[in-house]
């Protein structure tokens, strides 16, 4: 298991400096909905119903429902295949299947590849460093910085950094090639590499003002080889197939290091409106793998405000 970066916890314990509760239930999720369409809904006491229009993290004991025009897939966890749910339907979610109250469901033909391998550790990683007590540490400005750790690929080939001010522009040297981006009023900075060679490599990235250097940084980033670069793209288009909302290519491209797709899946996602508590910390997640701590901190306000 990768360490657990001390500037990811302290930009979790900015939560808890609002006294807010928790972010997501104390157990891991076991499904993931998917491909839901017409009338559905979800549940967490057959009681109480709320609309899905959206994919959504499901725990033990939730309840899913559909309407005479609705339907959904659920990936477990632990099986192969996806749990297709018919019209006029009511399900309960047990820990590997789900358990068919009324109406139809049946095994979907989509293979899942074991897509959610890994959510349970993610889900488990991130709620414990946002149920921890409330810190008493104080905030530091966060300062530019590019991630610790980037995949790209020839699929992949973008490598991004956060905007200093609209008046910088930056200077980026990457195997013995100086590029010039020029000034943006955007919070990220994109650069789509080319020539890539697979393997270690080192870039650095120069902060300017008026022509002038006032800071850079060097990183190293890992370049697929060519048949890697295949298998994710591959793996994306297969993904795809079962949901194209975002979050669950979000959760593969950030598995396989892909911090820059990641991101770009999780912002499609949650810029559909499809906010939720426990998928909202991915995203957060991400723009701390990636350097960019002024954006985690303004999306930590957002949450915030959300939880109230």
């Amino acid at each position: 298991m990768k360490k657990i970066t001390v500037q990811w916890t302290i930009l979790i314990f900015f939560i808890f400096l609002f006294q807010l509760p928790a972010i997501a239930r104390p157990n891991p999720p076991v499904a993931l909905l998917v491909n839901g369409t017409g009338t559905l809904s979800f549940s967490k006491d057959g009681s109480q119903w709320a609309p899905v229009n959206r994919n959504k993290l499901l725990f033990i004991g939730d309840f899913v429902k559909t309407g005479h025009d609705g339907s959904c897939k659920l990936l477990f966890q632990d099986t192969q295949y996806a749990k297709y749910i018919e019209k006029n339907s009511r399900a309960i979610v047990k820990e590997k299947n789900l358990e068919l109250l009324a109406g139809n469901a049946r095994d979907s033909k989509v293979k899942t590849f074991n897509l959610l391998d890994n959510l349970r550790r993610k889900f488990a990683k991130i709620n414990r460093y946002t149920t921890v007590q409330r810190s008493k540490s104080k905030s530091t400005d966060a300062k530019f910085c590019l991630p610790k750790s980037l995949v790209i690929s020839q699929h992949y080939p973008t490598i991004a950094w956060e905007n200093q001010g609209a008046n910088c522009s930056y200077r980026l040297m990457f195997q013995g090639k100086t590029y010039v981006i020029p000034k943006s009023s955007k919070d990220i900075i994109r650069f789509n590499l080319s020539n890539l060679k697979p393997g270690l490599h080192e870039y650095t990235v120069s902060v300017l003002k008026d022509g002038n250097e006032f800071f850079s940084q060097s990183a190293s980033l890992v370049c697929l080889s060519t048949e890697a670069s295949e298998e994710a793209f591959n793996l994306e288009k297969n993904v795809r197939e079962i949901s194209d909302q975002g979050f669950l290519l979000g959760l593969i491209m950030d598995d396989k290091g892909l911090k820059v797709p990641a991101l770009d899946h999780y912002l499609r996602f949650f810029e559909k409106g499809n906010y939720d508590n426990n998928v909202y910390p991915f995203l957060i997640k991400v723009y701390d793998d990636l350097g960019m701590k002024h954006i985690a901190k303004k999306e930590i306000k957002v949450f915030n405000q959300k939880r109230k």
